[in-house]
């Protein structure tokens, strides 16, 4: 199976990432974060870890299947008057393939990290089942496809509804209810949701995950490492 690579804002998001450590250091360091991390059954060390492998990850894509689409082309023709050219556009449609593919650090790891949390804390089922739902709702009426590019939706508001989602309805189970239901509201509503726009964006690979949806799924993760806090 073809293996297919191309890279999301990683830049923007590693900034991120180490700006919010410094100011989690003090916090780990005095246990606050660590306790309630394992409390839900995971070190902090090992959701550090994860976040630092899926920033890793998100520059791997593997391919699912393949779409037909109809790419439009300009055509340029000429017509001659008395041996000088005359240029005549036309739009023609080609026949052309989107690869679906799904991505490693922005689907594949946070699916399954939210499922072993609803595993080992199935007391935060029914608020993540909710925060799902609504986050997945709004995300799909805020994404929008970009025609060469795939469906985008602005990095900051998955992790602005997942703040706000969490701490109204998971009490106790807040950080889990906001990386549940943040990371698969935002795979569902933004990409998901948006299947049977992919044959239109004319785009040679379309990521599940990826670009275009990888960082606000990468900043849901840090805004549920704070909620811990």
């Amino acid at each position: 199976m073809r293996r297919f690579f191309f890279l999301p804002i990683v830049g923007a998001m590693l900034a991120a990432f180490l700006i919010l450590l410094v100011f989690m250091v003090p916090l780990i360091l005095f246990g606050i974060i660590g306790r309630t991390l394992y409390r839900f059954g995971l070190p902090w060390y090992g959701f550090l870890l994860f976040l630092i492998i899926s920033l890793m990850g998100s520059t791997v894509n593997v391919p699912l299947w393949k779409i037909r689409t109809d790419v439009p082309v300009i055509i340029m023709r000429y017509a001659y008057f008395m041996g000088i050219p005359y240029p005549i556009p036309s739009i023609e449609s080609r026949e052309s393939y989107t690869t679906v593919s799904i991505n490693m650090g922005g689907a594949i790891m946070p699916l399954v990290l939210s499922f072993y949390l609803l595993m080992v804390n199935s007391a935060a089922i029914p608020a993540s089942f909710f925060a799902t739902l609504s986050i997945s709702v709004l995300t799909y009426f805020l994404s929008r496809p970009v025609q060469g590019l795939g469906i985008v939706v602005p990095g900051f508001i998955p992790p602005i509804l997942t703040a706000i989602v969490a701490l109204l309805v998971g009490g106790e189970y807040a950080p889990v209810v906001a990386y549940v239901g943040g990371t698969v509201g935002t795979l569902l509503g933004a990409d998901l949701f948006h299947k049977g726009d992919f044959k239109k964006l004319g785009a040679p690979n379309v990521s599940i995950g990826g670009a275009g949806t990888f960082d606000g799924i990468f900043l849901t993760g840090l805004i549920a490492l704070l909620l811990a806090s």
